[in-house]
């Protein structure tokens, strides 16, 4: 079996770090109940998403960490002086709110494999980042980003135009002989 860990932050602060030698999706379940106990649907999202962390690490790597990471088939890869390894991550975001355009977890919990406390540390620093202040939310390559509704509102806006536009009528000139 396969050791887990479990890590929360609150407003930029670690406030629980375990790591369990139970089954991966027993303690993802168990925790996500206790998160739902203290959500507030009133106030907060709730919100459980399954994703993929990158934990780097120097080379040359030891043999055993090299061994448990092939053990729980992970996608690795070099990059530079480094090995890259993604893991999978399931993250719990409990209480959160929308401050203008920006967003901040308050809140949250990190669920993924053990590997090592190296990986550890890396969970932590990330998930004291995402908790501690707001983050302004990007568009990607500097392209605007509409949601359903923008865009519902814009191809309105766009069939008034049509509409109002007056139509011209074509012409056909005759052709001179």
């Amino acid at each position: 079996m396969i050791k887990v860990v479990v890590l929360r932050s609150d407003e930029g602060k670690i406030t629980q770090k375990d790591i369990v030698e139970e089954p991966y999706n027993e303690v993802a379940k168990n925790i996500a109940k206790k998160a739902l106990e203290e959500w507030n649907p009133e106030n907060s999202d709730f919100t459980a998403i399954r994703t993929k962390f990158e934990v780097r690490y120097k080379l040359p790597i030891n043999p055993e960490l090299y061994d448990a990471l092939q053990e729980l088939s992970l996608e690795m890869f070099r990059e530079g002086n480094e090995l890259v390894v993604n893991i999978p991550v399931l993250t719990i975001s409990f209480d959160n709110a929308w401050l203008g355009d920006s967003y901040l977890d308050r809140r949250m919990y990190i669920i993924a494999p053990y590997i090592d406390d190296d990986e550890v540390k890396q969970l932590e620093d990330y998930l004291i980042d995402a908790t501690k202040e707001p983050k302004k939310i990007q568009q990607e390559g500097g392209e605007l980003a509409l949601g359903e509704e923008e865009l519902r509102r814009l191809e309105e806006g766009l069939e008034e135009l049509e509409e109002q536009k007056p139509r011209k009528s074509r012409r056909r000139r005759k052709k001179s002989k």
